[in-house]
């Protein structure tokens, strides 16, 4: 193995000391450092990590800490800037917690760095100002030449502001002596640059940070990764935007061909639809033309009508008057005869037996009235109500000799009778809608208890609605709203009566949380205090809080309350209400009750209203079982009381349908007379028909025939006089609506013809479609065109629709297209075709040739030559890496890092990126669109141009890409952006036998948890990535100024016995480094014998951090202390 001369070791700069004040739970302390080996060694939690992660702020000059706060502990936590400047501090099992800083403070982290040969010194370090009320912080880093100061960084007994830095600073040094900005990047350049010796800005800090948590567990492909070729940041953007450009081109190309299709698309539609306007236009001409000449068809036919029905018209005139003339010869022989007859006096009887026939019929109808009457009044004689004076005189009218006393007595005592028997009805019906209304309420009241709901007044469940809404409008939660008898139980049902009743209305209050009860009372003041002034809102906060006397043998222990805060109230309330037995036990307490609900208070005795502990019982479960037996009851006993009252009701309105003697005694006298005269005029009636048989026995006879048949000749006459009048009006009717017409008929042919335009070229092909056609009927020919008009128009606007369809796709996908798509024409849409087919196609062609070369280009400087950089840089790496593990000795065993070429499906690539070919000029591209798919024409766009096109593809993100496309997009960017994709990354073993050298590939032996080997290679591999990072063994020709060499390790060899453990850190001894090495006090007999100094970290309290130093010549000491258990080892 290398040895390290004296010489070499004090060639580096060396972390000396670090001083931390109000740092986490340290308040003030300063640590020195050995220039070799420190073991920092505790309880997982005793504050190791907190000294790291100061080391790391100043070392990274990284104020944000994530990515690195912590990382090297063991209790997973993620701690914040401000919760290490504070000192946050666990004080509950629900993520509470509390901070040590509570006022305005300053924290100063300072790293003293010591050149080894010269011992000269420099301190890097930051001070923050907090300020503690709303954990804003200012920061300084800052520099100078020189040890640490005496007074720590502190002044006054706490630690000094950045203004107080700042002023010393100034005070105490040159303008080259120190240095101080609020900058982090400027002062980190300074830092790698300057401070520490010369080192890789971005490389360094990655090796180191990820070193610290460093574990031997990770693959060996991995390990390469994250701690040999880290990733490079190779920017895209420049080439992404070339590519993107490019496919844009393309897209418009193949955007412009697929637009220009589907404008020929539109314009063969449209042409579709104007090839039916043509069809619509010549049948509509064809149509036209038949009516035309229908027309003039129907103009000769009605002119012939209009001759016919006036020659018609003449005819039936003069049939008129010779029909008039027979009528009146008629009607003088009528005349002449009736005279004859008239002489003897038979008219004059035939009236009077006439008028005497109407005069019985009315005298036989009175006596039919007076029967039915009679019948009505019968049914009364066997009713209960009748008198026996009403019977003798329903008796006498039946026998029709009642006088005009007896009738009104008769028509009084059945007014009277309806009366009574009305008066009967309406009281029935008044009980009937009583029991009813209650059996209604009883029922809804049952169905809802039986529900689970109790049957509180409609204004107290109208409040509590009310005011649980606007609790949640007002308090932005739900707040449960309460009836007070819902949150009580009665123990003893003996007692149930007492409380119910005694409680009464109290028992309904409205109950919230005692937290509401405010709010819940000012929004019942919202209410209207003329519908809800019954009802209650309990004050539960201020109720909650009283202490009332309970008397013994209260009634208020019989309530039990479902919440605590009720109890104190329902005391104040029954606490002095004594349970009693009788009178004598009542008069012995100022407020007694019994279980019978007799209540004795202030000297008065008096029975509560059975109401409040039966009707309105509400308390408990009891409560509502017993309310639903009563109802249930009450239902029953409703329905039997209304079973006589219907059939009451029903009897009543059976009586007053009997007769009612509605007319007066007048009418019914009346009556009676005219039945006494039926006798009177039949015998008269016989007189007159004797009389009038003896004058038929004379000529009077064949006279009456005579006349009767003259009568019967002249009304047929007249019925034909009137007929032929009606004949001539209808025939007269008929002229003039022919002539009215006929001038219609002429004035629209002429209209019609002056409106159509003759168009010879459809007229020859009219004329063709007639000469084929014998006697065609033109009305049906004006269909048969009318119909095969609405064919097209039909076809013509499904061709339309369809080609609205199209239209509005077509706007669809191309929104900047300005274009209206129910225009009747197409001039638009042909004039962007035309355009489009001609002059942009070209353009954007040439365009996109032009852009592909720019597209080449990009790839070619900013990817590919980044890429094949990338690429040859690690493999330079590896050569010096290699270099440096081949001068370790591990006896015959040498290890060899091993990069090549991916031998995944992604190495397909390497040979592209690395191939010489590369330094071609892109400039000599072809011009031509048709080439240009191919991008490349040279010799090695030819052998690659494929694998360039689908690397190239994958730089394009997806056009209208979902969330999780876009994802997938960047991470294949991301993938294929990094050279250690086209990259395999392995260690090898070199045994070397007498006659050979066998080479083992690692990556199969070094597996995931594998356990401590001794030197394990990727141990031996970290190192020597540090000692390439801080130039450990150049040539002195090539050595720059010294650098720092520290290393900070934790837990790294967990997993190693002790032997193991001090192989690895001679390693580290032997070259060269300084080394800060983290485990948990459980391993320390592992380390104490291989370490220069020991830092003993204890946190008993979980707030306040203690560090005790060990030099090499105290381990016995500490070794002791560890063996002897003592109280020193308890805090370890």
């Amino acid at each position: 193995m290398i040895q390290q001369t004296k010489t070499d070791r004090e060639r580096f700069v060396a972390l000396s000391r670090i001083c931390l004040n109000n740092w986490h739970y340290i308040s003030r302390k300063t640590l020195s450092f050995s220039e070799e080996i420190n073991f920092f060694t505790g309880h997982s939690g005793s504050g190791k990590s907190t000294v790291i992660d100061a080391m790391q702020i100043v070392l990274y000059a990284n104020t944000d800490g994530r990515g690195f706060f912590n990382k090297a502990a063991a209790d997973d936590s993620d701690r914040s800037l401000i919760e290490y400047l504070r000192g946050m501090v666990n004080i509950g099992e629900n993520n509470e917690f509390a901070y040590l800083r509570n006022r305005n403070f300053s924290t100063t982290i300072v790293l003293e760095l010591k050149q080894t040969d010269t011992e000269e010194c420099q301190c890097v370090g930051i001070v923050f100002d907090v300020e503690t009320a709303s954990n804003e912080i200012s920061r300084k880093f800052f520099w100078h030449k020189g040890p640490l100061w005496e007074n720590n960084y502190r002044t006054e007994g706490r630690a000094m502001t950045i203004a107080e830095v700042e002023e010393e600073l100034l005070r105490s040094y040159g303008k080259e002596e120190c240095f101080y900005t609020s900058h982090n990047e400027r002062f980190r350049r300074l830092l790698y640059d300057v401070y520490l010796g010369g080192l890789d800005q971005e490389k360094f800090p990655l090796l180191f940070k990820r070193a610290i948590p460093f574990r031997m567990n990770i693959k060996l492909e991995d390990f390469v990764k994250e701690y040999i070729c880290m990733e490079q940041d190779i920017h895209i953007e420049d080439m992404q935007e070339s590519v993107m450009q490019y496919g844009r081109m393309r897209q418009k190309i193949e955007d412009t061909c697929r637009e220009i299709e589907e404008l020929k698309e539109l314009a063969a539609q449209y042409r579709e639809v104007q090839a039916q306007e043509e069809q619509i236009r010549a049948n509509t001409y064809f149509m036209n033309k038949m009516e035309i000449m229908n027309l003039r068809l129907q103009v000769s036919e009605i002119s012939d009508r209009i001759g016919q029905a006036a020659s018609d018209l003449d005819k039936q005139e003069v049939l008129e008057k010779q029909v008039v003339s027979q009528a009146a010869q008629l009607k003088l022989r009528s005349d002449e005869l009736l005279r004859q007859i008239a002489s003897t006096g038979y008219d004059e009887l035939k009236d009077k037996l006439f008028n005497l026939n109407e005069l019985l019929e009315h005298l036989s109808k009175s006596a039919d009235k007076w029967q039915r009457t009679a019948e009505g009044l019968k049914a009364w004689v066997d009713e209960d109500v009748t008198s026996n004076q009403t019977i003798w005189d329903i008796e006498e009218f039946e026998a029709r000799t009642i006088g005009r006393e007896a009738l009104i007595r008769l028509k009084a005592s059945v007014e009277e009778m309806r009366e009574d028997v009305g008066r009967q009805k309406q009281e029935a019906g008044s009980i009937l809608r009583e029991l009813s209304k209650r059996e209604k309420q009883a029922c809804e009241e049952l169905s809802q208890l039986k529900a689970g709901n109790k049957a509180y007044p409609k204004n107290l469940e109208n409040a509590r609605v009310y005011i649980k809404r606007r609790l949640l409008e007002e308090c932005k939660r739900s707040v449960e709203v309460h009836v007070l008898s819902d949150l009580l139980d009665i123990r003893n049902d003996e007692w149930r009566n007492a409380v119910e009743g005694y409680l009464a209305g109290s028992k309904l209050s409205l109950v919230v949380a005692p937290a509401y009860a405010k709010t819940a009372m000012e929004i019942y003041g919202e209410l209207d205090r003329r519908e809800y002034w019954n009802v209650a809102v309990l004050d539960t906060e201020k109720a909650s809080k009283a202490a009332p006397p309970i008397f013994e043998n209260a009634l208020s222990k019989e309530v039990e309350v479902r919440e605590d805060y009720l109890r104190p109230f329902i005391d104040m309330l029954l606490g002095k209400v004594i349970k009693c037995r009788g009178i004598e036990e009542l008069r012995k307490n100022r407020t007694g009750i019994t279980p019978d609900c007799m209540l004795y208070r202030n000297y008065r005795l008096q029975y509560i209203n059975p109401d409040h502990y039966t009707k309105w019982a509400y308390i408990g479960k009891a409560s509502v079982k017993k309310r639903i037996r009563l109802l249930e009851e009450e239902i029953e006993q409703c329905r039997a009381q209304k079973k006589p009252q219907e059939e009451l009701q029903k009897e009543c309105i059976r009586l007053l349908g009997l007769e009612k003697l509605e007319s007066s005694a007048d009418t019914y006298l009346e009556w009676l007379l005219d039945i006494r005269q039926v006798k009177e005029k039949t015998r008269e009636k016989k007189r007159l028909e004797d009389k009038l048989l003896k004058l038929k026995e004379q000529n009077i006879d064949e006279w009456e025939k005579e006349r009767e048949a003259v009568e019967a000749l002249r009304f047929a006459k007249e019925e034909e006089i009137r007929e032929t009048g009606r004949q001539i009006d209808r025939s007269r009717d008929e002229l003039e609506r022919y002539k009215k017409e006929a001038v219609w008929q002429q004035g629209e042919l002429s209209d019609r013809e002056r409106s159509f335009t003759k168009v010879q070229e459809l007229e020859d092909r009219l004329d063709e479609f007639l000469s084929k056609r014998e006697n065609p009927r033109l009305d049906k020919l004006g269909d048969y065109f009318k119909g095969r008009a609405a064919a097209a128009a039909e076809a013509r606007d499904r061709a339309f629709e369809q080609l609205l369809g199209r239209r509005l796709e077509y706007l669809k996908r191309y929104p900047n297209r300005s274009f209206s798509p129910s225009a009747k024409d197409n001039a638009a849409y042909d004039k962007l075709l035309d355009t489009l087919s001609c002059d942009n196609l070209e353009h954007y062609r040439e365009a996109a040739a032009e852009q592909a070369k720019t597209a080449v280009e990009h790839f070619k400087d900013d990817f590919m030559y980044k890429i094949r950089s990338a690429i040859r840089e690690a493999l330079i790496r590896k050569d010096e890496l290699n270099r440096i593990i081949s001068r370790l000795d591990f006896g015959k065993d040498k290890y060899q890092f091993v990069i090549g070429r991916n031998k995944g499906p992604d190495g397909r690539f390497y040979d592209m990126f690395m191939d010489d070919s590369l330094d071609i000029n892109p400039a000599d591209l072809n011009y031509s669109y048709e080439n240009q798919m191919d991008l490349f024409t040279i010799e090695h766009e030819k052998q690659y141009g494929d694998l360039m096109n689908e690397l190239i593809s994958i730089f394009i993100p997806p056009e209208n890409a979902t969330p999780e496309q876009m994802d997938e997009a960047r991470r294949n960017m991301d993938k294929y952006s990094d050279y250690r994709t086209y990259l395999s990354f392995d260690m090898q073993q070199l045994i070397q036998n007498e006659d050979e050298v066998i080479k083992i590939r690692l990556s199969k032996m070094i597996k995931k948890n594998s356990g401590g080997e001794g030197q394990n290679p990727l141990y031996v591999a970290l190192l020597a990535s540090f000692a390439q990072a801080y130039r450990i063994n150049l040539p002195s020709k090539v050595e720059r100024n010294p650098t720092i060499r520290l290393e900070v390790l934790d837990e790294a060899f967990s997993k190693m016995d002790g032997e193991k453990v001090a192989s690895c850190i001679e390693l580290i001894r032997g070259l060269g480094f300084q080394a800060i090495i983290s485990a948990t006090n459980d391993k320390i007999q592992n380390y104490v014998e291989n370490v220069d100094k020991t830092f003993v970290f204890a946190n008993p309290n979980k707030k306040s951090i203690s560090i005790q130093e060990f030099e090499r010549e105290r381990f016995v000491e500490l070794m002791q202390d560890i063996e002897d258990g003592d109280e020193f080892a308890e805090t370890l």
